[in-house]
């Protein structure tokens, strides 16, 4: 029963994402950002000056949250599955990102060079760290390099080229998509991630990207990484191919299909993994559509599959996992944008994706609010709270306590600036 209603609310997910094709009237004027408080400040000291006439931007944002684990509340270790958010009980420094950026615009066919530098530190810089930079850390809260790169853009075509790392291309919820990118405003996201997002796409990548921007509606880009999570070391010492096309049909639906193709074992960072496999080449396809309904009812659906011809250990051949998550974002008003995310993530791979023994099925319903509580103040619409209550559903007893069900609350508070 639990499976059916969770697979019901998927597949009408899926149905609104397509369900209006009404395009917003060219007449209709966006509403403005408030000013970035970092920004804002150095202007009134004087500094930022010099880095506006460069076209260089300073910002960043700082998450602190908490996280309850009602199936096994006394266990402070026990398995959540949930990555970032494993620290139960507890308030947690999630994130301080500062980033130095100068953004550059291929539609200008214009040679021009820009750059972005991600610096990051906190509980989650543990999780996302690249193989070779920083993963030698030990400790809770940790330092990490997420992102640095160096953009240019070519004269008389619409296209930019990118050398250095990056956070993955693909998936609705990648890193900073909780905080800069899905729908456009965080308040259309979750503080917990999904199982997609965790177990079946790449952190980082690190290599070149060539971006070609054909039109307003459709964009290619394809280029090389040394693999998912690799950077200054590489576990196979082989490439990967990259390549995402993104198709706009209107300013309200986006479609974006992304493929990886590569030898990717070992994944793990570290100077002691296993020996690199060239062999086997896994092949990772994403699919990501959002659409929005109304002005206030946002959807969206992604789908992920992984296949891997053969991974080194285990017996029995290929090996696949993947999901489906669907989406729901509706905006009551300034304050409140309500949030529901449905999943079904499975593991044929004797469970190598998400590290237990056995291959399982994974289901999860979260329900959230995020709420901004001064949307109207200029500094202090970049505070958001993100209060939601998740449940987790897995074929398998391999929850805390041996359990098959896990019931957890969490919520963060997030400033950008």
């Amino acid at each position: 029963m639990k499976k059916t209603i969770i697979a019901s609310g998927v597949m009408l997910c899926t149905t609104l994402a397509f369900a209006s094709d009404k395009q917003v009237s060219a007449d209709a004027t966006p509403t403005p950002s408030p000013p970035a408080p970092l920004m804002y400040l150095l202007d009134q000291a004087g500094i930022a000056k010099p880095l506006k006439d460069l076209g260089i931007n300073l910002y960043g944002y700082i998450e602190s949250g908490y996280f309850y684990d009602f199936s096994a509340s006394h266990n402070e270790d026990g398995p959540t599955f949930l990555g970032y958010n494993k620290f139960k009980n507890s308030f947690i420094l999630d994130n301080i990102s500062l980033n130095l950026e100068r953004a550059v615009d291929p539609t200008k066919k214009q040679f021009d060079v820009g750059f972005r530098v991600e610096g990051l530190y906190g509980a989650d810089a543990a999780f996302i760290h690249s193989n070779g930079m920083f993963d030698d850390q030990t400790g809770r809260n940790q330092w990490d390099l997420l992102q640095a790169w160096v953009d240019v853009t070519l004269p008389g075509l619409p296209m930019r080229v990118r050398a250095g790392k990056w956070i993955e291309l693909a998936g609705f919820e990648n890193y900073s998509a909780n905080i800069y990118n899905a729908f456009g405003d965080p308040a259309r996201n979750f503080y917990s991630h999904s199982y997609s997002f965790l177990y079946a796409e790449p952190g980082t990548q690190t290599g070149v990207l060539f971006t070609y921007v054909h039109s307003p509606k459709w964009t290619f880009e394809a280029g090389f990484t040394r693999g998912w999570n690799q950077s200054t070391r590489d576990a196979n010492n082989a490439l990967d191919f990259l390549g995402r096309i993104i198709w706009a049909p209107s300013d309200k639906t986006s479609v974006t299909f992304v493929m990886t193709e590569g030898p990717e074992f070992p994944i793990g960072v570290g100077p002691n993994l296993p020996r690199g496999d060239n062999s086997h080449w896994w092949t990772y396809l994403d699919l990501v559509v959002t659409h929005k309904i109304t002005d206030e009812l946002s959807a969206g659906i992604g789908i992920d599959f992984v296949n891997a011809p053969e991974i080194p250990g285990l017996s029995g051949g290929a090996k696949r996992w993947g999901a489906v998550d669907g989406y729901l974002s509706y905006a009551v008003d300034p304050h409140f944008t309500l949030n529901t995310r449905l999943e079904w993530y499975r593991d044929a791979a004797s469970g190598f994706s998400v590290g237990i023994p056995v291959s399982a099925n994974f289901y999860a319903a979260s329900f959230g609010v995020a709420i901004k509580p001064f949307p109207e103040n200029a500094f202090l619409s970049h505070l958001l709270f993100r209060p939601e209550i998740r449940y987790d559903h897995s074929s398998k007893a391999v929850f805390d306590n041996g359990d098959k069900d896990q019931v957890m609350f969490s919520a963060d508070a997030l400033f950008t600036f």
